[in-house]
């Protein structure tokens, strides 16, 4: 197993991969590989931060936890990029609205907000909407590869 964070951005890769069909089954668990122009539009899931909070049930010790995943969502800079991102940005939310608990991984899986920007990282410029949700699990102090 791995540690939950690394289960929750995984499901939300596959919830994402299922649901968003505007991209083709192009979504991506990692920043490492540049997305060129034959791989937009495209969708990046990828951890920003966490904070945890212990949790104390009796002799039980467990943590709070909240991870921050940001789904970076990427199409070609044309005309309509503020509507081709729109259009995919519905079924992102959509997708992830429908397993709101990931499976039982979560307790909940809130968007916190949504920017929009233009990029000119990928090999044609991109516009880019980072939508960042804030995923809400409870793991033991012992066992980081189990949610409760």
């Amino acid at each position: 197993m791995a540690h939950v964070r690394r289960q929750v951005r995984d499901k939300m890769v596959d919830v994402l991969k299922a649901g968003v069909s505007l991209v083709n089954r192009r979504v991506y668990a990692s920043r490492i590989y540049s997305l060129t122009q034959d791989k937009l539009p495209a969708l990046v899931v990828t951890t920003v931060s966490e904070s945890s909070g212990l949790m104390n049930m009796g002799s039980t010790k467990n943590l709070d936890r909240s991870v921050s995943i940001s789904v970076d969502v990427y199409v070609r800079a044309t005309e309509t990029f503020d509507d081709d991102l729109d259009a995919i940005c519905v079924q992102v939310e959509e997708a992830i609205g429908g397993n709101f608990y990931l499976d039982g991984l979560s307790k909940n899986t809130v968007l916190t907000s949504t920017e929009v920007e233009f990029s000119g990282e990928a090999e044609q410029p991109a516009g880019v909407a980072r939508l960042t949700y804030d995923v809400r699990y409870v793991t033991s102090v012992a066992d980081v590869e189990l949610a409760k």
